[in-house]
Parts: C-alpha cells; sequence; structure tokens
C-alpha cells in the first residue's frame, strides 16, 4: 500500500515537473516571439523614419540579429545618397552660372574647349549615377550586400524587401535626363558659334554677329535653352 503511495506520488511529481518545464518552455518561446515583434517594430520605425526625412540615424536602436540587418540597411542606404549626392554636386557647378555669359564667351571661344568638357563631363557623371544607382537597387546587388555582410534567412529577406527605391531612381533618372537635354542645348549654342566664329564677337558685354539671321537662329537657340531649363524645375 504504501509503496503504491510512493509510486504514485513520483508519478505526480514527474507530472508536475513535466508540466512546469512546458509552462517555461512556453513562456521563454512567447518572449522570443514578443521581442522578436519587438525589435522588427522598431527596425521598421527606423526605416519609415529614412522614408519620410530622407535621415540617416547612424545609432543603432535594435539588438541581436536585427541590429545587423539595421547597421547594414544603413550603410546602404548612406552609400545610396552619396552616390547621388557626387551628382547634384555636379549639377551645382557655379561654372554653370555664367557658361552663356559674355564674358565666357570672350575667354572660352570660339572653340569653347572648357565649356564643352565641363558638359561633357557633366553629363558622363550623371550617366554613371544612374548606372550605380540602377546596380544597387537590383536584387542580385542587394542579395549579394546581405550575403557579405552574413546575413540569412528571414534577416536576410527583411534586408532585401525593405530597400525599395525604384520610385526614388525613376526620379533621378529623369533627372538626369532632363539635365541632359538642358545640356545638349547649351552644347547646340556653343557649336553654332564655333561653326560662325568669323561672324560674331563680344563688344560691350553683349554678342554681336554679322547678319541679322544668324541673331535669329542665336536667339532661337537661346529661346530652347531657357525652355529646357524650366523643365529642370
Amino acid at each position: 500500500m504504501e509503496e503504491n503511495q510512493a509510486k504514485n506520488k513520483k508519478v505526480v511529481i514527474v507530472v508536475v515537473a513535466i508540466v512546469v518545464v512546458l509552462a517555461v518552455a512556453i513562456l521563454i518561446g512567447l518572449g522570443a516571439v514578443i521581442s522578436d515583434v519587438a525589435q522588427k517594430q522598431i527596425l521598421s520605425e527606423e526605416i519609415e523614419k529614412i522614408n519620410q526625412t530622407s535621415q540617416v540615424d547612424t545609432e543603432i536602436k535594435t539588438s541581436g540579429k536585427y541590429a545587423e540587418v539595421e547597421k547594414v540597411l544603413k550603410d546602404y542606404v548612406i552609400e545610396y545618397q552619396s552616390i547621388a549626392k557626387e551628382m547634384q554636386n555636379q549639377y551645382q557647378n557655379e561654372k554653370f552660372t555664367t557658361i552663356l555669359s559674355a564674358d565666357n564667351y570672350k575667354n572660352d571661344g570660339p572653340d569653347f574647349v572648357e565649356s564643352k568638357k565641363l558638359i561633357a563631363d557633366t553629363r558622363a557623371k550623371g550617366e554613371e549615377v544612374k548606372t550605380r544607382l540602377a546596380e544597387m537597387a537590383s536584387n542580385e546587388y542587394k542579395q549579394k550586400r546581405a550575403d557579405d555582410n552574413g546575413l540569412t534567412g528571414k534577416y536576410k529577406d527583411l534586408f532585401v524587401d525593405s530597400i525599395q527605391f525604384e520610385q526614388e531612381i525613376k526620379q533621378v533618372d529623369s533627372t538626369i535626363d532632363s539635365v541632359n537635354n538642358y545640356l545638349s542645348k547649351i552644347e547646340d549654342v556653343f557649336n553654332y558659334l564655333t561653326e560662325n566664329k568669323n561672324s560674331w564677337k563680344v563688344n560691350g558685354g553683349k554678342v554681336e554677329f554679322n547678319e541679322m539671321s544668324q541673331v535669329t537662329k542665336y536667339n532661337s537657340l537661346l529661346t530652347l535653352v531657357n525652355i529646357a531649363s524650366q523643365k529642370l524645375k
């Protein structure tokens, strides 16, 4: 009788122990799920801040594997922005403010070697930026970036899926195309002046031509420059 009671007591203790272990395991698992959701939410908030402000807070707000994802993602965005900044700096060259001035005509004409080089360099930088950003936006590039930084599984997918720059790249491409069109119109002016180098001169800060038809053609080219410039705003 006592032996049976001892066995029953052992069974009860074992059952209770199993239940406690299961309860602890469930709580641990639940805690891990809650933590995972919380970290993912923090990362989503950081991504949203970048989307809203275009500013990258380099401080890492998440922890664990999510911190690795956040670091790789922010480094990616900073690199993307730095490439776009290169294009912006090229377009903001102060020489463009005086490129069609009488002083530039006098100093760089009639062949406009320096002016044409500036146009060519600016156009080349735009195309370079367009190519590099398109490469960065490709899934192949993003997946390689994830692999190079040790992101695997859902963390790799999270990084790849969080970066969607298609609309931004369309805007950049549109801007580059508009700038290239503007540059081509300026280039047309220089080409015309070079082709007719013996028919014009700078006098008192103004450009003078030998024939009225040349004035008309020159003014029409400047009009096209102005139309192209309006599309940059």
